[in-house]
């Protein structure tokens, strides 16, 4: 119980939730493509078929272009957190 126990950083937690939301985005979109890609159809002959279903494809894509962006987002806020924290302990230490 005598561990030093290190400052809790917004910028560190921003980073890793941004890094989750990245890995969640990229994990649904992939999920969405494979779950709903496939559609079925009917070819000239009349049989049923499955064939990949653009729409589907691109809204999966979009998906994961959606948690790409949002995570790239939370980690400039990381970044500009760090950059405030830093500046405050060098403040400090003055």
């Amino acid at each position: 119980m005598s561990e030093l126990m290190k400052p809790h950083n917004e910028s560190k937690s921003t980073k890793v939730v941004a890094w989750c939301v990245i890995l969640f985005g990229i994990v649904l979109g992939i999920a969405f493509i494979l779950s709903y890609g496939k559609v079925e159809t009917r070819n000239d002959n009349l049989d049923i078929i499955q064939v990949w279903s653009t729409e589907m494809i691109t809204i999966g894509l979009f998906i994961i272009f959606n948690g790409l962006l949002f995570g790239y987002l939370l980690l400039k806020i990381s970044s500009i957190l760090s950059h405030l924290e830093n500046n405050k302990n060098s403040s400090d230490k003055i």
